[in-house]
């Protein structure tokens, strides 16, 4: 969620005679979109109507938003668009304001294929293993995110991933084609999918060097990538 206050000077107010009318009348509209122009959530719309009296000489409008910002945002700058309109006055004014936005580094031209991939000891453990390590029996578990995927106008997205698990002589051990996939269709535009993949070990696995190839499928540019990533059994 962002949130956004902020207070107005100058607003005008009407004359004392003009008990019809409120002393102040503002009208708000907030426009948050990303470096691209794209819209990061729909505008806020609003109006601050106050009936001043004679000790609220000092008084100023004040405005409150909140904007829920959509899933995948990637590291930038964001713009929020400030329009305020005094309806007593008749004038109206605008102020741009740069917001930085957390996320990956996300290139452009990024090419089908993961990122940040890491080994964990578990589904839900917080941080990669620095040296992955596992016995037989465990489960090995992998975190990832998927790039380079294309997409439709309507921002949908169809990724496929499997894996084959190899020992060190280059034998095949197992192989999935498909263990999951990554489909659906956003308001937002989605540059980088989170992705996970576990390989359980059997009891009997020899101990040495393997290496896991992740095997991805863009089903929507028909592009295929495959990486390997190595652990060691003890």
């Amino acid at each position: 969620m962002l949130f956004v206050r902020f207070t107005v000077n100058g607003a005008r107010s009407a004359k004392a005679d003009e008990e019809s009318d409120p002393r102040v009348r503002l009208r708000y509209q907030l426009s948050l979109a990303d470096a691209a122009g794209l819209p990061l959530a729909k505008p806020v719309i609003g109006e601050v109507v106050a009936d001043l009296a004679p000790q609220d000489k000092q008084w100023k409008p004040k405005v409150q938003a909140e904007f829920e910002l959509p899933t995948g945002l990637v590291r930038g700058q964001a713009k929020l668009d400030i329009q305020l309109e005094d309806q007593v006055a008749g004038t109206r004014t605008a102020r741009l304001v740069e917001i930085s936005l957390a996320g990956p580094v996300v290139p452009d031209d990024a090419p089908l294929g993961p990122a940040a991939f890491g080994f964990y000891r578990a589904e839900d453990a917080p941080e990669p293993v620095l040296t992955p390590i596992y016995r037989p029996g465990q489960t090995v578990w992998a975190r990832f995110s998927i790039l380079g995927f294309a997409r439709t106008a309507e921002h949908r997205y169809d990724v496929a991933y499997g894996l084959e698990a190899f020992n060190a002589a280059g034998a095949s051990l197992f192989r999935q084609e498909m263990a999951a996939e990554q489909t659906g269709e956003s308001a937002y535009p989605r540059r980088y999918l989170p992705s996970v993949l576990s390989l359980h070990l059997s009891q009997d696995l020899a101990p040495g060097a393997y290496r896991i190839q992740l095997l991805l499928h863009d089903r929507i540019s028909g592009r295929r990538a495959a990486s390997d990533h190595r652990f060691t059994v003890e």
